[in-house]
């Protein structure tokens, strides 16, 4: 089986593809501007691509069984011109085009919710997911995680600790919408998904 991770070299495809790649029946693609980087795994095939301008790219999704999108930004930044438009949503619509005349599947990582601060994130999710059922039906899947957290990164890592120990007391129930969830136990899911196998995290909560 042939899957491409587009945005493979990011912190969530990097722990989708090193989850994957233990299955040595697989044949993983990883597709990002900058390719193969010091830290990659073995046994990945990296391709710098930029949706955008190259089209090198097109065959490569249309003759894999599964295309992972894990492109996207968290915040907008204004110095290096990354919206939500330019960064998370119209290279969704490139890829999802791309492959709208193949039979493989489509897998988008989406969220199950956000902070009020990140509501355009959240929409923007939603765009990407309305547009990949329309034109892809049934061959879209989407997932819903919370907060992927990694010790790799702080950022995310020391705010999921604390929000894992709130979540054991029933006052702060109300804060399961933000379903944190490590990148390992992440990647374990979509790895189930891919097999066959029914994920919790393709169900909203």
């Amino acid at each position: 089986m042939k899957i491409t991770v587009v945005g493979g070299t990011g912190l969530v495809g990097q722990g989708i593809l090193s989850e994957l790649s233990k299955d040595k029946s697989l044949d993983l693609h990883s597709i990002s501007r900058n390719g193969k980087r010091p830290n990659s795994i073995t046994g990945i095939t990296y391709h710098s691509f930029d949706l955008t301008h190259d089209t090198n790219w097109h065959y490569l999704l249309q003759t894999s069984d599964w295309v992972i999108d894990c492109i996207g930004i968290l915040f907008p930044n204004k110095s290096k011109n990354q919206t939500y438009e330019n960064s998370s949503i119209q290279p969704a619509k490139l890829i999802i085009d791309n492959i709208a005349d193949s039979d493989n599947k489509f897998l988008f990582i989406s969220a199950n919710s956000a902070p009020f601060f990140l509501n355009n994130y959240l929409q923007a999710k939603r765009i990407v997911e309305n547009y990949a059922s329309r034109k892809l039906g049934n061959r879209a899947i989407s997932v819903y995680p919370g907060l992927v957290y990694s010790k790799f990164r702080r950022s995310n890592y020391y705010p999921a600790v604390i929000l894992d120990f709130l979540l054991k007391f029933k006052l702060f129930s109300f804060l399961r919408k933000f379903r944190p969830i490590s990148r390992e136990r992440f990647a374990k899911e979509i790895h189930y998904i891919i097999g066959g196998k029914n994920s919790s995290l393709t169900y909203r909560i």
